[in-house]
């Protein structure tokens, strides 16, 4: 991981609140996994949707930046909450590649219970960054 990414709030290391996602790649799609704690919550015992939103986002414009080793950012995201998501329970992101034209990628992801039950499901449009220079 660059040193420039260590402080992402999503997946960097150094970030003391941050929620440190690690990631898994394969052809076809990018995972992750992470439990919410008390910290994490809105209702009592349920995800925040902010918190909900990040990691899908991240699921999706990450799998680009990983993919490509380009720079690579969210310029639209859309998500939608299927059902309250509980805390406490290992939850898992999959973000997957649905068009690819130039530098833009759409992209779509979900998140699950450990049962397969989808809480949210996030769509992203992703540019790779502009060449400095």
């Amino acid at each position: 991981m660059s040193e420039l990414y260590t402080w992402c709030f999503a997946c960097g290391k150094d970030n003391p609140i941050g929620l440190k996602l690690e990631f898994s790649m394969t052809d076809e799609s990018y995972q992750s996994r992470f439990t919410a704690g008390p910290e994490h919550q809105s209702y009592n015992g349920l995800v925040h949707g902010g918190i909900i939103s990040t990691i899908l986002d991240e699921i999706m414009a990450g799998f680009i930046h990983q993919k490509t080793g380009q720079s690579a950012f969210t310029a639209k995201l859309e998500i939608r909450y299927r059902q309250p998501t509980p805390i406490g329970q290992e939850l898992t992101a999959i973000g997957r590649i649905e068009k690819h034209k130039g530098r833009l990628y759409e992209m779509s992801s979900v998140l699950k219970l450990p049962d397969g039950t989808i809480t949210a499901e996030g769509t992203a449009k992703v540019l790779l960054a502009e060449e400095a220079g």
